[in-house]
């Protein structure tokens, strides 16, 4: 009777000791999963940053090229407005000559 006992107890353990390897292999899964996941995330959201930080980049630099060709309009526009008032400055005093000869 004993020995029924011992046998039954041994199973019993038996399958405890089973069920807790089964269950820690599931554990060291999911553990890995999880850091799987962690790094995986981890890594989209670097090649996110870089995708941004690299955009960001291309903006500064089309503005920077933008303000350049803006500043260079302006640029010619006051050159072509003080061409056009020195030849009006010009057409003014040569009529003012002719004017003269006149009177």
């Amino acid at each position: 009777m004993n020995t029924d006992k011992d046998d039954q107890s041994q199973i019993i353990i038996s399958d405890l000791q089973a069920t807790i390897l089964a269950l820690r292999g599931r554990l060291e899964d999911a553990a890995f999963e999880t850091k799987k996941a962690e790094q995986l995330a981890t890594f989209n959201s670097a090649d996110e940053i870089q995708q941004l930080k690299n955009t960001a980049s291309s903006l500064r630099s089309e503005l920077e090229s933008l303000r350049f060709e803006k500043d260079a309009a302006v640029q010619r526009e006051i050159q072509k407005s003080a061409d056009e008032i020195q030849q009006l400055k010009n057409t003014a005093s040569s009529l003012r000559s002719e004017l003269e000869k006149f009177t």
